[in-house]
């Protein structure tokens, strides 16, 4: 029995997944158990795993055929412990802050109608240096424009959370009982959109709220697969489309969804491709900042005629 379980996809993570678990076993909170999935890897990723396992109760080891990072958390959770309250879906390479999870059950057992609580981040390298990380910030549609929730708001709305809030998987402590009126990790979105895909569902039945601390490093690798192999704008699609059939969602559910999705495509996207755009343009790239800003700019304004 414990009180958080936390589930880590592993696919040949040699060079990190010894940290990751150390940082498990250093946190001040102790009531877990850590379950790793290794996800069909070729290196020594599952002998490190089991070395672990000769002293450490806590620790369960999971192997199966290489099916992607969200087959692998779907796999841990229905291996699980029955009896734990809470869920964290951490990343092989990444670490936390001896207090993370301390701090997160703590808030959670505090606010009973939060189902999902997230704190900041820090970057690091491969070799654990701290990086320069850029200040976490949130926005919400304002009138014809957007505005910034301040850092130390907790409360994230539903909107901020469907269009991509920044809030990475491995510093998200859920909430079980709401994870389970959800329909889990979605194995066809996979890598890249599915964070946003589960926590809308969150958002969908509970508060999100968020702790302005940093208690979760994210680990930055030149060969890590949001950096190499994932084509986001294509997942963007998979996602809206996903959500526009919505064929899980009652009306009322329905109606917010479609809002949202009208607000992203019409006028958050928009505002964002032409700050971008101009950023570009200081930067002495014409041609594709004032595409950018041009498409912005267009789709924007064509939002008050549709």
């Amino acid at each position: 029995m414990a009180k958080v379980t936390i589930i880590t996809p592993c696919y040949n993570a040699e060079a990190f997944i010894a940290k990751t678990i150390e940082s498990i076993r250093n946190q001040t909170f102790t009531d877990w158990e850590h379950l790793i999935v290794d996800d069909g890897s070729t290196d020594k990723s599952a002998e490190i795993v089991s070395s672990y396992m000769l002293d450490e109760p806590r620790l369960r080891l999971l192997r199966q055929g290489n099916s992607g990072a969200c087959n692998a958390r779907n796999h841990g959770f229905k291996a699980c412990s029955p009896a734990s309250e809470y869920l964290l879906f951490f990343d092989a390479d990444d670490v936390l802050e001896p207090n993370m999870l301390k701090v997160m059950v703590e808030y959670l057992d505090h606010h009973p109608q939060v189902g999902l609580a997230y704190c900041d981040v820090w970057y690091i390298d491969t070799e654990d240096q701290v990086l320069e990380t850029p200040p976490y910030r949130r926005f919400v549609p304002s009138g014809l424009g957007i505005q910034e929730i301040p850092y130390e708001t907790p409360q994230t709305p539903l909107v901020c959370v469907a269009c991509g809030g920044g809030l990475y998987e491995s510093c998200c402590v859920l909430r079980r009982s709401i994870y389970e009126l959800t329909n889990g990790w979605d194995e066809w979105i996979d890598q890249g959109t599915e964070g946003v895909d589960l926590f809308t569902q969150f958002a969908l039945h509970s508060e999100v709220h968020f702790i302005p601390e940093k208690l979760y490093k994210y680990r930055q690798s030149p060969h890590q697969a949001t950096r190499t192999t994932i084509d986001f704008k294509k997942q963007r699609q998979k996602l809206i489309a996903k959500w526009k059939e919505g064929k899980w969602l009652n009306p009322e559910q329905k109606a917010r969804i479609n809002e949202i999705i009208w607000l992203y495509e019409k006028r958050l996207e928009p505002l964002f491709n032409i700050n971008h755009g101009t950023n570009l343009l200081f930067q002495g790239q014409f041609s594709p900042g004032v595409e950018l800003c041009w498409e912005g700019i267009r789709t924007y304004c064509m939002s008050f005629i549709n």
